[in-house]
């Protein structure tokens, strides 16, 4: 028997590459498996003149150079960075075999063998059968199972005596006098149409049967080299702005056009399909010379004298020569999860990058101990499809792209891994360039309005294809949080034992703090209150929501149906809960999962039976309590300590209800020190027109604040840069910093400069259990209503309700919340 730590079923570009990396990064032993006799999988079986469609730099094994370094100096892709051969990528991978993998030591390769399943294989030579133990992992670098036109069958009928070809046959047939029909409009069908262009075969001498016409990408503006920065980086940020302007699926096809990003065969026929083709200029346009492309749907059967396609038929001629390109390259689109127990599926985590993604999975593999972790890095970008698959595939990448910018070792490893094409060329910009610090400006302006934007297009896509749902619930990524999904809770879900009751949420509010649950869910459990329902739930959460329900069914003593309640709720249509401790007044959710969470979460006021219980302040209830009881809390903590010795207190992310709460208490108190509230320009002028600030300034003015006053900051914000910016200026008249908020989310990357030693984390539900126990429930209850109806009072003058009808609504408007795009002076209520 064999022994291995990885054993990697195919010796393709995917196996070589996980492989390769995986030997960089550890010191683990691996058992290569592979059908073909030789390592580079369908490159053995390639059509003679294939060569790659992307710059050379963008594919092989991180730890050699496929690339000449060079531009082609003739051909179609004159101009641009050289594309490697069929024959050259055979004869690389074949040298990254025998003068890397094999002198390692670590590594056995075993070709022209058959995997059979459960770590066994067959030798096709000799017949013999291996058994493998593995002590680590099976890697599965077969599962999108390439099909090449060599080996495929047309799914149509030919008749006898017809001149049909694999593409590989293309080069053997006599060009002299024969006509051609490509039967393919993919890839395969460029390829065969350019290579009879480029071998003097007139264009009026090739008919192109295209079923689908297809979105193809400008190859000019995907060179990683610094001489092509400004229209590689300026696609990029033409794309996102294109994105974000675009105002239906139609119109952002027509504008990335417009930009150059994807190119079109004929400008009179809308694309339908998009498989990631790409193509030079020089391309497009011997294309284009091509008049006679049959446009009737797939081909049905070839008959003696005539071609039968799905909406017509099209005569033959006997000099015709039918060329196959009907092959998809990817006969299994399906997405797996790609670390599942002891298997590792390799997938695209990166749009057209497959190799790439490989080399990445192996690094996450080799790196990350928590198989979440590990799936949460590597979330499969779906191959696309249709034009509209170009949507979803963008938006996966571009999340993905965020999630690895979270993580400081990942980035520097992209940064130096030569597949990845584009991170060193970023991080060496010469930031006295203005041109390129231009490009880049833009690319960091327009990149989350354009997520933002697709995950809005592809929510609609998927609501015409939705069936309705019974029991919807709102939860969102917890790698990024503005995207989320509408997930269906299951009947079982919901069925009552003996001591539960039903709730159908009636409305709730929706604001920034939420957001702030979900920043923090896995440091304080927000989490925890609410599972998520549907497929992926490890990578899924369930946001908490302030607000009323009413018990719709009870197997619960004392809880009858009917009653009314204000509490902490999923966004969902219903919720099961389990009253313990009931009171007139309120009960506890005994839920088991329930238990060692915060206690302040789990109390449900009945307000039926509150004395002075009045509807008409259901909304501000909702909305400001939750809020103003943190800026409650957090006046007393700040009084408590005698403001740190502060002279100043300065309010990062002013505009907050939290903060405005804040800014409230601070102004009533003759005691208070100076208030600085720090705010974006948009809402500048809208916080001094309060007037409960003795100062507004935008974060560009902080430089504008005397750093001699001791301070004490109030951060709802969670903006590290501006945080350190301050720490830095201020030293030690920085006195305290209280980390409240994570309004700025995005920008919530650890940053050298600030004062850990005089900071900590503000968590409103432990100074609430402190002033409970000092003041007891009666005191502290009379202090905060006063403190809260006093307040809401004042908030009058301003804020406007804004009511979001249903889940779906607030889907949509959800990645405005994490963007901070809300007016400040808007509440949202959510009904249901």
């Amino acid at each position: 028997m064999l022994e291995t730590d990885y054993l990697i079923i195919g010796s393709g570009a995917v196996g070589m590459a996980f492989a390769d990396t995986l030997l960089s990064e550890t010191d683990a032993t691996i058992i290569m498996v592979d059908r073909y006799a030789k390592p580079g999988g369908h490159w053995n079986v390639a059509y003679p003149f294939v060569s790659l469609h992307q710059p050379s730099q963008f594919y092989g094994v991180s730890s050699k150079e496929l690339s000449n370094g060079g531009k082609d100096k003739a051909g179609l892709n004159k101009g641009l960075l050289s594309l490697a051969t069929g024959t050259e990528v055979s004869a690389y991978f074949q040298e990254v075999m025998r003068d890397r993998f094999l002198p390692s030591g670590r590594v056995k390769y075993f070709p022209s063998c058959n995997y059979l399943g459960n770590c066994e294989f067959e030798s096709e030579t000799t017949g013999e059968k291996y058994k493998v133990k593995v002590h680590k992992k099976i890697v599965d670098c077969t599962y999108l199972k390439t099909s090449v036109p060599a080996t495929h069958t047309p799914n149509f009928e030919i008749a006898e005596g017809t001149a049909f070809i694999p593409i590989n046959e293309l080069p053997n047939t006599k060009t002299d006098s024969a006509e051609y029909v490509i039967i393919g409009g993919g890839k395969t069908g460029i390829d065969a149409c350019l290579w009879l262009l480029e071998n003097n075969v007139g264009p009026d001498r090739i008919t192109w049967i295209v079923s689908r016409d297809a979105w193809l990408i400008n190859r000019q503006n995907i060179q990683p080299a610094e001489e092509f920065f400004d229209t590689t980086f300026g696609a990029i940020a033409n794309q996102f702005i294109a994105i974000t302007e675009a105002n239906s699926v139609q119109d952002i096809f027509d504008k990335l056009e417009e930009a150059g990003v994807l190119l079109r065969i004929d400008k009179t026929v809308r694309p339908t399909m998009f498989h990631g083709a790409t193509v030079s200029p020089l391309e497009l346009a011997a294309l284009q010379k091509i008049k006679n492309i049959i446009r009737l749907g797939r081909v049905q059967r070839i008959e003696k004298n005539e071609i039968v396609l799905e909406k017509g038929t099209i005569p033959r001629t006997p000099n015709q020569v039918h060329v196959d390109c009907s092959a998809s390259a990817i006969s299994n689109a399906a997405v797996k999860t790609v670390f599942e127990g002891d298997l590792i599926t390799p997938q695209t985590v990166r749009s057209y990058q497959p190799v790439f993604s490989a080399s990445f999975i192996a690094y996450v593999e080799a790196n990350y101990e928590d198989e979440d972790t590990k799936n949460k890095l590597c979330q499969v970008v779906p191959l696309p499809n249709h034009d509209t698959d170009w949507i979803s595939m963008t938006e996966a990448q571009m999340v993905n792209q965020f999630i690895w910018s979270q993580d400081k070792p990942l980035r520097e490893w992209l940064r130096n891994n030569r597949l990845d094409g584009y991170s060193k060329l970023l991080a060496n910009v010469d930031k006295s360039d203005a041109k390129k610090m231009a490009v880049l400006s833009k690319m960091r302006k327009y990149s989350l309005p354009a997520m933002l934007k697709l995950q809005e297009l592809q929510r609609g896509l998927d609501t015409i294809s939705q069936t309705p749902i019974k029991n919807p619930q709102l939860e969102v990524s917890k790698g990024i949080f503005f995207k989320n999904r509408i997930a269906e809770m299951p009947d079982s879900n919901l069925e009552l034992e003996n001591g539960d009751v039903l709730l159908k949420v009636e409305s709730f509010a929706y604001t920034a703090n939420n957001i702030t649950y979900a920043v923090a869910g896995d440091i304080i459990g927000y989490w925890q209150f609410f599972p998520p329902v549907g497929e992926n739930t490890t990578r899924w959460g369930v946001i908490p929501v302030w607000g009323f329900a009413e018990v719709v069914k009870s197997k619960a003593e004392g809880i009858p149906v009917g009653d009314r309640l204000f509490g902490y709720f999923p966004p969902a249509k219903h919720v099961k809960m389990t009253p313990a401790g009931v009171s007139e007044r309120r009960f506890i959710d005994g839920a088991a999962h329930r238990s060692k969470l915060p206690k302040g979460y789990n109390i449900y006021q009945r307000v039926r039976n509150e004395k002075n219980y009045n509807p008409a302040f259901d909304r501000e209830r909702m909305l400001l309590s939750p809020l103003l009881l943190t800026s409650f809390c957090l006046w007393d903590a700040l009084k408590e300590k005698k403001w740190h010795g502060a002279k100043q207190v300065i309010i990062l992310s002013a505009s907050s209800k939290t903060s405005i709460g804040l800014g409230y208490a601070l102004q009533a108190d003759a005691d208070a020190p100076t208030c600085i509230g720090i705010t974006s320009d948009r809402n500048l002028d809208k916080m001094n027109s309060l007037g409960i600030y003795d100062q507004c300034l935008s974060y560009d003015a902080i430089t504008g604040i005397d750093t001699d006053i001791p301070t004490v900051i109030v951060d709802m914000s969670g903006n590290t840069r501006v945080l350190a910016a301050l720490h830095t200026r201020l030293g030690d008249n920085m006195k305290f910093t209280h980390n409240v908020g994570l309004t700025h989310w995005t920008h919530a990357k650890p940053q050298e400069g600030i004062i850990k030693e005089r900071s900590a984390f503000f968590f409103a539900p432990g100074h609430i259990q402190k002033l409970l126990k000092e003041w007891g429930p009666d005191r502290f209850e009379l202090e905060t209503s006063a403190f809260l109806m006093t307040t809401a009072k004042k908030t009058k003058a301003w804020l406007k309700f804004r009511q979001v009808n249903g889940l779906e609504e607030l889907a949509a408007i959800h990645p405005a919340v994490c963007q901070g795009t809300i007016p400040s002076d808007e509440g949202l209520i959510v009904v249901l």
